[in-house]
């Protein structure tokens, strides 16, 4: 026999996006954020009835604050009502966002033998539930743990047993929000990665964590399911697990975002002048291939490496930047910051006659012979570690040019970063 099941953690019903100054003059973009998470959250209930999946873990956030709108109080209740409906399980438990005393148990008790079990409303703050197959027979436990306050400075492992003779027989899933940081000043329920597998539990379902992370490949965080600041970059969605003879034979990310923060970088050491940068920025945006599964980018434009035009990188450069997106992408990309840190490129002739270690230093990366040199003595100290050997002649020489040029290019930065910074504080 086998199973599966839908990891969700932190969905944060009810909180805003940071910064909607970008989409204030759109009545459509404002809608899309608006809107964006009760979508992705119903994506994620989609697939649980599609995918037939026997249980939904969420692990802790479901609210973004103990007071609760209206709206986020619905669409909670609807998806749940959904898995039910579906015969779908879902145990929920409680975090530092949405602590038990946050739920209203006249909206939230299904009782005591329903599907949605949220733990510490319906039953104790801890506890075990089996799960049993369509004859009957257990074949998993999930061991749970909720806040029943916004902080828990206490080590939640204290409520999770070792396994019993039983328990492990059947596949143990440990479901909690915390942050893996034995800090004593910690508040958000502290435990170690030892900690966790010292139980030896099969799979631990956490929340806490915003970005999608594998702590081992049977610890996990999720992530948040739909990112809402410039911190929360890339993919959010879910997990899908499927079990078989009490082995994981599939634990697979979905992505389920409707809108994706997204950070660019861009190198001006081979751009020559403004134009021609504001066309590095555009292909940039037009080779990202994922705009088609979501509704709106918010795009990052970090500028990097040496500039020659410098000085025309100037609010005038980023109100254009911010136009010109605007028209080729009509509103599917929006930029909503561009940070320079690229440096002023100094002139070859000035470093060449530096007579410090700036100097030398760009004397030796400009000497093929002495960059070979030095590429040949690392490469003896570190072949041990580094296995080249599936490499053709050809594939190896090209490695090998790569590995040089970007350390020549680095030398560079280094060298006019150094100018740049003594010439201002010398100024």
């Amino acid at each position: 026999m086998g199973f599966s099941f839908i990891h969700i953690a932190d969905i944060h019903l009810g909180r805003p996006f940071s910064d909607l100054s970008e989409v204030s003059n759109s009545d459509e973009l404002a809608s899309i954020c608006m809107n964006a998470v009760e979508k992705a959250f119903n994506n994620a209930v989609d697939i649980a009835v599609e995918k037939n999946v026997d249980f939904v873990l969420i692990s802790g956030d479901t609210f973004d604050s103990k007071e609760q709108d209206f709206k986020s109080k619905l669409i909670l209740k609807k998806a749940l009502n959904k898995l039910d409906e579906n015969n779908i399980k879902v145990f929920l438990v409680c975090g530092n966002h949405d602590p038990v005393n946050s739920y209203n148990k006249s909206i939230y008790d299904y009782g005591e033998n329903s599907n949605i079990k949220i733990i510490g409303l319906n039953s104790e703050i801890s506890g075990n539930f089996y799960f049993q197959n369509k004859e009957g027979n257990n074949e998993a436990v999930i061991h749970c743990f909720s806040y029943k306050d916004r902080e828990c400075v206490e080590n939640p492992i204290n409520y999770f047993n070792p396994l019993s003779e039983e328990e492990k027989s059947l596949f143990n899933i440990g479901l909690l929000h915390t942050e893996l940081n034995p800090d004593k000043n910690n508040t958000y329920a502290p435990c170690s990665k030892a900690e966790l597998l010292g139980l030896n539990y099969d799979y631990w379902a956490l929340g806490h964590i915003h970005i999608p992370s594998e702590i081992e490949n049977n610890i996990i965080y999720p992530g948040t399911i739909q990112g809402r600041n410039s911190k929360e970059v890339d993919e959010h969605g879910i997990r899908y697990v499927r079990v078989q003879n009490k082995c994981i034979v599939e634990n697979k990310f979905i992505p389920l975002d409707v809108i994706r923060y997204k950070s660019f970088d861009i190198n001006l050491s081979d751009c020559d002048n403004e134009i021609k940068a504001i066309d590095l920025i555009l292909n940039a945006l037009s080779s990202y291939d994922d705009t088609n599964k979501i509704e709106l980018v918010f795009a990052k434009i970090n500028l990097e490496g040496l500039s020659d035009f410098y000085d025309k990188l100037n609010d005038e450069f980023y109100n254009e930047v911010v136009q010109r997106v605007k028209l080729q992408f009509d509103n599917k990309i929006v930029i909503s910051k561009i940070e320079n840190n690229s440096s002023p490129r100094v002139e070859e002739n000035i470093l060449k006659s530096d007579d410090g270690i700036i100097g030398e230093l760009y004397k030796v990366i400009n000497d093929e012979n002495e960059l070979n040199n030095i590429y040949n003595q690392v490469y003896e100290k570190l072949k041990k570690e580094i296995s080249l050997c599936s490499l053709k002649n050809e594939e190896y020489e090209e490695f090998k040019n790569q590995v040089i040029k970007a350390s020549k290019d680095s030398c560079i930065n280094i060298c006019n970063n150094v100018y740049n910074a003594e010439g201002s504080l010398n100024g």
